[in-house]
């Protein structure tokens, strides 16, 4: 068998082969910016353009009055947070430590 031959066959089949993967990848190519053209064209004849300044303008004032919700929100979520908090507890939320100082044990004792 001759070798160098056939490396050159199996050479010449893989270039043969990257030859045809490249045009089909270039095809492909064409195939999906004819495809986003057409869409484009179909977006354009609905009536979805450019943005309008009135557009423009209405999402613009969205824009802000979302960030003026959160904003008031955000400060809201702090001001909350830096009240001080009832000073009740849940029955489920009992433990040993509040059994003791609801018996009288204050700080000092090992039961605190």
């Amino acid at each position: 068998m001759n070798w160098l031959a056939r490396i050159d066959s199996i050479t010449n089949e893989h270039i043969d082969a990257a030859r045809q993967t490249q045009d089909r990848v270039e095809q492909v190519q064409r195939e999906a910016d004819r495809a986003i053209q057409q869409i484009g064209e179909r977006v354009a004849a609905m009536g979805f353009g450019p943005e309008t300044p009135g557009e423009r303008a209405a999402r613009e004032a969205r824009e802000e009055q979302d960030r003026l919700m959160r904003e008031y929100r955000l400060r809201q979520e702090a001001a909350a947070a830096e009240r001080p908090r009832e000073g009740y507890v849940q029955p489920t939320d009992w433990t040993d430590l509040d059994e003791a100082r609801s018996q009288g044990y204050g700080r000092d004792s090992w039961l605190v």
